[in-house]
This record gives C-alpha cells, sequence and structure tokens, in this order.
C-alpha cells in the first residue's frame, strides 16, 4: 500500500493533503502526492466548510496532479573527485588556499622551495651541453672506424640520458607548484608552510581517483578536491519496491541541509540483489539533474523516487463516493446549498482517493462524509486537510512557491 504524503507543489499555489499511512522504519514503501490549482481564482478550490448536519463536510473539486512513490534514504557523492600531491621533494615556502576554500582550475594550492630545483636543472643542463660538445667534436673527427664510430655511438648515448636529466628536471621544478586540476572545494589540504615533503604521485579522474604524498609533518594524504556540479545518491530498495521503478523514473531529493527540494533521475538499478540478516536489496543509483547551492559530499537526503504519475485530473476522496449495483454517485451541493445526487464515471482509485472520469466538473461542490473513529469522534481524509491548513484559519495561502523539477517529471 503506498504511503500518502503531503507536500507543496512548487509550480502550484498550493497542496491538497490525502489520508497519511504510517510506513515502517526505513526505506518507505511509496507515496502519493496531490497538488492544488495553480490560478490565484482557483486558490479556495477544496477548501472544507462544515455543514449543518454533523459528520459531513463540502469541498471543492479542481484539476490535481496525483503521484505514487518511493521513498529511500542515501547520501550525497561528488562524481568527479580529484587527490594531488607534490611529485617534487622540498620544503612547503607558500600555501594559497586552505581547507574549504574553493578553487579553480589552474590554481597554485601550495609551492615549495626551487632553489635545490633550479641547481638541479642548472646542473643537468651544464652536462647536456658539455656532452652535445663532445659528441659534436667526435662527429668532426670520425674517420670511419670501428673505433670512432663506437665512441660516437657512446656519447649520443650520453647525450640521450642528459636530455631525459634536464626533461626531468624541469618537470620537478614544475612539480613544485601544487596545481589544482579541476574546479571544486578543497576537502583536505594538509600543507603548511614549513613542512618537508618527499616526492610522491598525483593523478586524476573524472570519477574519483586516490593519490598520496609523503610528508615529515603533515598527514599522508595529499589535497582532495571534489567538484560541486554533478552529483549522485545511492539507496538501496526491496525487491517490491525495485519492482515499481525503472531507469528515467523522476526523483525528488529534500534534506534537514538544504532549504528546498532538488531534483533527479534513476540511472541504474542492480541486477542482482545484496542480502543481509536474510533481507535482499537492489542498489539504485540515482543522479542530481538540478544545479543547486548548498550540497555537500557526504550530505544526508531523502529521494522520493515518482513511479506513478498523472495530471490534470478530478481526483475526490473515495469516501465521497457511493457505489450500488455497479452505478456510483455522489452529492453535488449548488449555491444556494441545494443538494443533487448525481452519476458518476470513476477512474482508477489511489489510496484514498479516485479519479473522476465523467459526471463532475471542475469548481462545483460536493459532500464528503465523515466517519466515526475507535475514539468515537468524526474522521476521514478530509481531518488531514484541516490538520495541514489549521494554521491558516480556513484559508489557502498564495504567492509562487517555486519553479518546477529540473528536467520534468515522469508521465504516466
Amino acid at each position: 500500500m503506498p504511503k500518502i504524503s503531503l507536500r507543496w507543489n512548487r509550480a502550484r499555489k498550493w497542496v491538497i493533503p490525502a489520508a497519511a499511512l504510517v510506513a515502517g522504519a526505513g526505506v518507505g514503501v511509496g507515496a502519493m502526492y496531490l497538488w492544488g490549482p495553480s490560478s490565484a481564482g482557483d486558490q479556495e478550490a477544496f477548501a472544507m466548510e462544515g455543514m449543518e448536519d454533523a459528520g459531513q463536510q463540502t469541498m471543492t473539486v479542481s484539476l490535481q496532479t496525483l503521484e505514487e512513490s518511493v521513498e529511500a534514504s542515501g547520501t550525497l557523492a561528488a562524481v568527479s573527485t580529484d587527490s594531488l600531491s607534490f611529485d617534487a621533494s622540498g620544503e612547503v615556502t607558500a600555501v594559497y588556499f586552505e581547507e574549504g576554500d574553493y578553487v579553480e582550475e589552474g590554481d597554485v594550492i601550495a609551492e615549495i622551495d626551487t632553489l635545490s630545483l633550479t641547481a638541479s636543472l642548472t646542473s643537468a643542463k651544464a652536462e647536456l651541453a658539455q656532452a652535445k660538445a663532445t659528441l659534436s667534436n667526435l662527429e668532426d673527427a670520425d674517420d670511419g672506424s670501428d673505433a670512432s664510430e663506437a665512441q660516437i655511438e657512446a656519447a649520443e648515448s650520453q647525450v640521450a640520458v642528459l636530455k631525459a636529466s634536464v626533461a626531468d628536471a624541469k618537470e620537478a621544478m614544475d612539480d613544485a607548484e601544487l596545481v589544482a586540476d579541476m574546479d571544486g572545494l578543497l576537502t583536505s589540504q594538509p600543507y603548511e608552510v614549513g613542512d618537508v615533503v618527499s616526492g610522491g604521485s598525483s593523478s586524476s579522474s573524472g570519477d574519483s581517483s586516490t593519490m598520496t604524498a609523503t610528508s615529515t609533518s603533515t598527514s599522508s594524504d595529499g589535497v582532495t578536491i571534489v567538484g560541486q556540479d554533478e552529483w549522485t545518491v545511492s539507496v538501496s530498495l526491496s525487491e517490491d519496491e525495485v519492482a515499481l521503478i525503472e531507469e528515467g523514473d523522476q526523483v525528488t531529493f529534500t534534506s534537514d541541509d538544504v532549504d528546498e527540494e532538488f531534483y533527479g533521475i534513476v540511472t541504474d538499478i542492480a541486477n542482482l540483489p545484496t542480502t543481509t540478516g536474510g533481507s535482499a536489496t537492489y542498489a539504485v543509483e540515482l543522479q542530481v539533474t538540478d544545479t543547486i547551492e548548498g550540497l555537500y559530499e557526504g550530505t544526508s537526503v531523502t529521494a522520493d523516487i515518482a513511479y506513478l504519475r498523472q495530471t490534470d485530473v478530478l481526483a475526490i476522496p473515495t469516501n465521497a463516493i457511493t457505489t450500488t449495483d455497479d452505478v456510483s454517485t455522489v452529492t453535488v451541493v449548488d449555491d444556494e446549498g441545494n443538494e443533487e445526487t448525481r452519476e458518476v464515471t470513476l477512474g482508477d482509485a489511489i489510496d484514498s482517493y479516485t479519479i473522476i472520469t465523467d459526471g463532475l466538473e471542475e469548481g462545483e461542490s460536493i459532500v464528503v462524509t465523515t466517519t466515526a473513529s475507535s475514539d468515537g469522534t468524526d474522521s476521514d481524509s478530509t481531518d488531514d486537510f484541516s490538520d495541514m491548513m489549521g494554521g491558516f484559519s480556513g484559508e489557502m495561502p498564495s504567492g509562487d512557491m517555486g519553479g518546477a523539477p529540473a528536467g520534468g517529471m515522469p508521465g504516466q
């Protein structure tokens, strides 16, 4: 049974709540969301008013969007992560960025003393120049003998070795600067002025990489840059839940650390389950498609994966419908309070709501009959509406609630 969840529709003016079902701990089994009309003139739609007869309320019918989803939780992981370290050895003489700073590709994060590196490069260049001169003299004195040819070959080999030494010395000079090779947030920066480091190795990857540096006075881990543009979330779903979804389904993310909703899609569903304690779950990968500030590596999020969505339909609480001998009716109330029993044609029923395909029009009012709960009070789906809107004294909130999901929402 899907879980009913209340949510403001960011693309509309207000939300119509449905009856809540209690979900178990951990991964939720689903949710149905209902959004109200977007025009300011429709802000009174679905407003409930008590009638003279106890246990009855009226509601105004309007076009709705019904959605069912599977709920899961996970943490944000950056798609791009680079780790960098000094390839050259020396003392750290300057630090330009600290942990928590944002860097751009090409920024120099820190640098080491180049005095010894400069001396090594100068020496390598001098040795190469001498070797080239020796080779030139041997070539000029070549008499065609085997001995002369052997001397020239040896000199050529020496020149090749010294060229490589010069190239290494130049690279070491370049390695004296630790340069960011991508835009992102510095989540680790262990270097301080005065640290002595010995050459390590560094590399980068579009997905992730692990590199190390050795230092006499800092952490053995180098600088870590986390990209802020692309995020993924890994979640686990039960066999029943994973059967409902498919790749490409729209995902709505919420987090206690982020003020607004953001959106994504399902990108991968594992074919084989992981069994823990006799319970099988399937790994599902989600991709964030929104560009939004305030997202960080490891941020906990809740993901609602929409697997069913019906838009612009007339949906009313099922307990407003009476069905006898396969004939379904509702009680319509006109502006003067006169009641009329009218036959309606039913569409899909989603939990406590039913779609009306014929017999009702947007803007008409109908009667919803409440039922007595176990404690003797009246209750039905309209109680959730009263609880939700209690702070508004029966009036709908106005104003734009935000934009639509990035990339659109899935179809039916």
